[in-house]
């Protein structure tokens, strides 16, 4: 039952890897090297988190522009290569525009760079906020729906008004909004951006449940033993909800995704030369007329990610409408 859904989470899963350790799998600079007889790996100086470990004076010692080209005094030798020898940063204006080839699968952009190792490095940015704005928004809207449905009274009114009005402006218009008013760009601006306009689905979601939930058996036997109300929804309704929240998160994901893109083609996204899906057909406007490469790349890559999740999504929901009953 579950065979597409599995094989749409398999793809979604590979292209997250395949983001993760760009910086490995493109990259101008060696992932293995000997400099004055050392050992040292300056691709790995660029993985998220960990690349600090490995970012030493030997490193930097090996350019961006020619990782084979040393600095006088210094002595190296190239002992492994990433499969694409090129940076998403590494401007070429020799080579700008160059159909797909066997030297660049995916072609080049109009500034020469490689339009594989973009799209490989735009990926991690790109599913990265769309996990972490999903994440935020259903960190907010279960607290804000929880609070709801436990207190009642004044509190629910309240919180009930402002979910209305929160809801009444486009995710798009708010998460603009938001960034406008910050001043500034990046990631964390744009995950928070992102989390703040999409949050009110899982308010309202958690709030239903917890007030139909209440007065059951589960909720009367656990207040029976002295639990309280954090409590009964951590410990009791969460895992009822596991199944429902996990096909919300895969819709959230894809949703976040296409504001993310959204928001960098309009120049609202991560500060150059870091790039996502979206800045990447943003650049291609001004040569769509010369090459259809860098909008098609980028866009397929968009089209995949978002297809294998609103498919594992609604596999996920035909099959809990179809299955058993939550226990």
């Amino acid at each position: 039952m579950f065979t597409e859904s599995r094989r749409a989470a398999w793809i979604v899963l590979a292209i997250a890897l395949a983001g993760l350790f760009a910086p490995l799998l493109a990259n101008d600079r060696p992932i293995l090297a000997r400099v004055d007889g050392r050992l040292t790996a300056p691709a790995l100086a660029d993985l998220p988190l960990v690349g600090t470990l490995f970012d030493d004076p030997a490193s930097r010692l090996v350019t961006w522009d020619a990782p084979t080209a040393w600095p006088s005094g210094a002595s190296g030798r190239v002992l492994l290569m990433p499969p694409v020898p090129y940076s998403y940063r590494g401007i070429r204006l020799e080579d700008s525009l160059r159909p797909p080839s066997a030297t660049h699968p995916m072609g080049t952009d109009a500034l020469g760079r490689d339009l594989l190792a973009r799209v490989l490095h735009g990926a991690r940015l790109s599913i990265m906020v769309g996990f972490g704005a999903t994440a935020l928004a259903l960190f907010i809207g279960f607290c804000i729906g929880a609070l709801a449905g436990l207190r009642g009274g004044l509190v629910d009114l309240v919180i009930v008004r402002l979910l209305d009005v929160v809801a009444c402006f486009p995710p798009f218009i708010l998460a603009l909004a938001f960034m406008a008013a910050l001043g500034r760009t990046g990631v964390g601006p744009m995950v928070a951006g992102i989390a703040l306009s999409r949050w009110t689905s899982m308010a309202r979601y958690v709030r239903g449940e917890i007030l139909r939930h209440r007065g059951g058996e589960i909720w009367v036997s656990a207040r029976a033993t002295g639990a309280g109300g954090i409590h009964l929804v951590l410990r009791h309704l969460l895992p009822l909800l596991a199944a429902p929240l996990a096909v919300m998160v895969s819709f959230g994901v894809a949703n976040a995704i296409v504001l993310e893109s959204a928001l960098s083609f309009l120049g609202f996204g991560v500060n150059p030369p870091a790039p996502s899906w979206g800045s990447i057909l943003a650049e291609a406007r001004t040569s769509l007329d010369a090459a259809w490469w860098p909008v098609f790349f980028p866009s397929a890559a968009l089209v995949t990610v978002l297809a294998s999740l609103c498919s594992a999504a609604e596999r996920a929901a035909g099959g809990e409408s179809r299955g058993a009953p939550l226990s």
